[in-house]
């Protein structure tokens, strides 16, 4: 009896598995096409082994980063781990180092970390104003405080620095975690395209020893 039900489970599995790792497989394979296609459409390309070199050279990445990068020089992305490479590697050092180079500390080299300390110093601007300008109300104040930001002749070190973070922030923060954001996801679906196929491919095997076992049992 209890042979019986193996032979009948062995053969029931022997199907079943086969057939969903043969869509598993096809599904990976899809992911994996997929990323490559809207990867090709961004056209991105690493540097060459002599910009990586260049830029290792006055800072703008760190050896981890060259060591990552120059095996996949002048490569065009089309798969995920170039994506992540390119992203963590590349886009996020030279993220880092603008912040750095701004003078934000590497805990609050973040966009919303530069976002706060912008909005700090602000407050701290707004009060140096007030000192200057006891007359003025609250809202005179924090107009002035724009003016002043927005100046770029401004006699104010603070409204310089503010100015200074506000750009850092819309275009290395916001521009590079969009783009980063992007080359990531990439390489998550990936990934899973990657695990599926692997998946697939261990039940068709799988399935494929216990159809064999199931229906050899079956014919003796």
């Amino acid at each position: 009896m209890a042979e019986s039900a193996y032979k009948a489970m062995s053969r029931v599995f022997g199907i079943v598995l086969p057939a969903i790792g043969v869509g598993a497989m096809v599904g990976g394979s899809f992911a994996h096409r997929f990323v490559a296609d809207q990867l090709a459409s961004e056209d991105i390309t690493i540097p060459e082994s002599k910009v990586i070199a260049r830029e290792l050279k006055i800072g703008l990445i760190e050896p981890e980063d060259a060591e990552q990068l120059a095996p996949h020089a002048g490569e065009t992305l089309s798969n995920g781990p170039q994506a992540r490479i390119y992203a963590d590697n590349y886009v996020l050092a030279h993220m880092k180092v603008a912040a750095d180079r701004a003078g934000v500390p590497a805990d609050r080299a973040t966009y919303a970390g530069v976002g706060d300390l912008a909005s700090e110093l602000t407050d701290e601007l707004k009060a140096e104003l007030k000192q200057d300008h006891p007359e003025m109300g609250p809202g005179e104040i924090a107009g002035l405080a724009r003016m002043e930001i927005q100046d770029p002749e401004t006699d104010y070190e603070l409204a310089r620095k503010i100015s200074q973070l506000q750009q850092l922030r819309s275009e290395n923060f916001f521009m590079g975690n969009a783009i980063r954001g992007m080359l990531l996801n990439a390489y998550g679906w990936w990934l899973v395209g990657l695990v599926a196929r692997v998946a697939g491919a261990a039940l068709v095997s799988i399935g494929s020893v216990l159809g064999f076992v199931g229906f050899r049992r079956g014919r003796r």
